[in-house]
């Protein structure tokens, strides 16, 4: 059987009704679509302004621009980003980049960006609890501005289909063209307020609206591959946000997090858990020796050494440095402690290969506290045991282990 066409079903009825409704379902489409977009764009400026504080302020301590520009570079290639400022603490701006292009059509790009990011995304740059500087992150509206020029266009097609049916039958009205927009209305609004990516409008039989139908299914599609797009790439950049980029460990944000849930463990379930804290010996000599790719290798080489000491419930972190933290879950003994350390002294035995002939040999100066033992308060937790490290350090230099 020939599926009826809208402008035989349609011939009594206005066409500016059937425009309108097109028209309002397309606005829609496009207003959540661009709303979705904007508010996860917001989101990754937020997530780069934070992985970009985090790796320059090293560089930032030392003054060094050109480790400031390579951690600009490292977050840069990001089509949600218009231009990176980084300042000091006084504004001067020590490291810039745009992503600005000259073509014929970028001021549309740039105009846009102002309207949606009036002013960049501004986060401070702290050391000790004192601002040294600030990242200013601007967004660009390349993105969105694709995205509406593809819903315009389509919204036009499906206008244009529209155009072409002027009248319908009354008893047609609302099962053949009504009900379908509604659905389109009731599928968009999903969309808007649940993230409901996964709805898709059925058929309704008719030519025209089936065509529009399947415009608007693709245009959900894209919008999907997009949205899943930019929580995958915020999910990636919350990872780098919390782990070293050199070892792969957690960083001091994260390590935080776990002590503080460890300690809130410990005063609900009465467990005990152990903190180990730890520094390499010698590293500023294989620095100063070798030079910064050797006391990579080194550290790295630290840092696997330890995942492979400890057990699947513990957690090892790099603070920064030669520094390493490792959060030995609960419940545990001290003799198992003991057994840990002993085995990250036996695991640091062998010399790292640092090529052309250059080894390094490696050693750790441990300290550990108990928790509840020596204290439940994080902060004091930490201090006794850096302190009980520092022992160790002594202990080995008097004995001539480093």
């Amino acid at each position: 059987m020939r599926t009826p066409t809208l402008h035989g079903i349609l011939a009594r009825a206005h066409g500016r009704l059937i425009l309108a409704a097109v028209l309002i379902a397309g606005i829609t489409v496009l207003f959540c679509g661009a709303s979705i977009i904007r508010d996860h764009a917001a989101r990754n400026l937020e997530l780069i302004a934070r992985t970009l504080s985090y790796s320059v302020e090293p560089a930032l301590v030392f003054g060094d621009k050109e480790a400031i520009l390579e951690g600009i570079h490292s977050v840069a290639d990001n089509g949600a980003v218009a231009r990176i400022e980084v300042t000091d603490a006084e504004g001067r701006l020590l490291a810039s980049w745009s992503g600005e292009d000259d073509n014929p059509l970028a001021w549309i790009e740039r105009l846009g960006s102002k309207i949606l990011w009036s002013q960049p995304f501004r986060l401070p740059i702290e050391r000790g609890g004192e601002k040294i500087g600030e990242v200013r992150v601007t967004g660009s509206a390349a993105g969105i501005e694709r995205f509406i020029l593809q819903g315009v266009l389509i919204v036009f097609c499906c206008m244009g289909i529209a155009a072409v049916a002027t009248r319908i039958l009354a008893r047609k009205l609302h099962s053949g063209v009504i009900a379908p927009l509604n659905h389109v209305a009731d599928v968009a609004h999903s969309v808007r307020t649940e993230r409901a990516f996964h709805r898709r409008v059925p058929a309704a039989g008719l030519v025209e609206i089936d065509n529009f139908v399947e415009d608007f299914n693709g245009l959900l599609a894209e919008i999907q591959s997009w949205y899943d797009g930019l929580t995958e790439e915020n999910e990636e950049l919350a990872r780098l946000a919390r782990h070293d980029a050199l070892t792969g460990l957690g960083n001091r944000v994260l390590f935080e997090r776990h002590l503080d849930a460890a300690v809130e463990g410990v005063r609900q379930k009465g467990w005990r858990f152990a903190l180990l804290y730890l520094d390499g010996n010698d590293f500023k000599r294989i620095n100063d020796c070798h030079g910064h790719e050797a006391g990579d290798k080194v550290l790295q080489a630290i840092a696997e050494r330890l995942r492979q000491s400890v057990r699947q419930a513990d957690h090892v972190f790099r603070l920064g440095g030669d520094e390493f933290a490792i959060i030995l879950g609960a419940p545990i003994e001290n003799s198992e402690v003991d057994a840990i350390v002993a085995r990250i002294d036996q695991a640091m035995d062998d010399a790292v290969d640092l090529g052309r002939g250059g080894f390094a040999a490696l050693s750790v100066s441990v300290g550990y506290v108990i928790c509840p033992d020596h204290g439940e308060a994080p902060a004091e937790l930490v201090r006794k045991a850096d302190e009980a490290m520092y022992r160790d350090k002594i202990r080995r230099n008097s004995n001539g282990f480093i």
